[in-house]
């Protein structure tokens, strides 16, 4: 009786690296205020921190907020950013607190503008849909986003932000 012998597992080869170069500018901290048209004047702020995965396959955000009127706790959250590069599209993948989690994907940089798709929106509360996020660079210390919601009287909610480099 002969011996059988099994076939060799196959090997995959390593994924290319993202090319953060387009991104490197968020590497550091930033302090940023977003305002929310049916929240009045008052801003949510909060500190993000970009660094780099030790593997350079993500850059990560941590980002805190302190408490508002309209919460009852601060916020933190967790993003993880990389680049498909068969699907040819940034992923961001996010964690927060109080159980807050979704995805987003962008096809990258158009000049100084980069459009996060929100992937993953659900209807949450009285909010019905969701715009994506634009980010706008102003420069390597300063940018903006801008984004909005539908509610489910119909009102539309325009949110802005803007970050400083610390």
């Amino acid at each position: 009786m002969s011996a059988t012998v099994p076939p060799k597992a196959p090997t995959y080869p390593v994924p290319v690296k993202p090319d953060f170069s387009s991104m490197k500018f968020l590497l550091g901290t930033w302090k940023c205020a977003t305002h929310s048209e049916r929240r009045g004047n008052e801003a949510s702020l909060a500190t993000i921190t970009y660094t780099m995965a030790p593997d350079g396959y993500f850059m990560k955000s941590l980002t805190k907020s302190q408490k508002v009127s309209y919460a009852a706790v601060g916020y933190t959250a967790t993003d993880w950013y990389t680049y498909d590069n068969d699907a040819k599209r940034w992923i961001d993948v996010t964690v927060g607190s109080s159980g807050a989690y979704g995805y987003s994907t962008s096809m990258g940089w158009q000049n100084s503008y980069m459009l996060w798709g929100a992937d993953s929106f659900l209807p949450n509360g009285d909010v019905t849909s969701s715009t994506g996020t634009l980010m706008t660079k102003i420069s390597d210390t300063k940018y903006t986003t801008k984004q909005a919601f539908t509610t489910a009287a119909g009102l539309l909610n325009r949110v802005t932000g803007s970050c400083a480099k610390q």
